[in-house]
């Protein structure tokens, strides 16, 4: 997998937005603005949340994981969101039900194995709910990317 990038700027709190459309679109924006994805990455990003919701239940501090196909990228990076106020997120496991969702690890890679492998590592921070609590409740964007770098890389 070729290094992804991920840095404080690309981690994002959000304090006010109230659908998961709307984060979704803000952290996909900010990967294009940064030039991480192309422009057609935050309608590739919609459309496959549509089809293949990102939303993840784990009973504690919910998370989702959107990504897209490879092509619309130009280098790999993760992007994080941290929602002050949870959303409704429809949930991978159960499309037709939502979970209420304060953190997303927006991904994007040029190279379709490695989403596993990224995805593996989300998975592995978001089930440390310890660690999941002190991001959330971060102060900065210094302090999300400070702690989840412990289980991202």
């Amino acid at each position: 997998m070729p290094n992804v990038e991920f840095s404080p700027s690309l981690v994002v709190i959000f304090n006010d937005k109230s659908s998961y459309q709307e984060v979704e679109a803000a952290l996909a924006h900010k990967l294009v603005e940064l030039g991480y994805a192309k422009e057609s990455f935050p309608d590739a990003i919609a459309k496959r949340e549509i089809d293949y919701p990102t939303g993840l239940d784990v009973e504690g501090i919910n998370a989702a994981m959107p990504h897209c196909d490879v092509s619309n990228v130009n280098k790999p990076a993760v992007c994080v969101g941290v929602l002050r106020k949870p959303v409704p997120w429809r949930r991978m496991d159960e499309p037709d039900v939502t979970c209420e969702v304060s953190f997303v690890s927006m991904l994007a890679l040029t190279e379709a194995h490695a989403h596993l492998a990224m995805l593996q590592k989300v998975v592995a921070l978001i089930q440390d709910q310890a660690l999941m609590k002190k991001i959330v409740d971060a102060s900065d964007a210094d302090e999300v990317y400070e702690l989840a770098c412990e289980k991202l890389f």
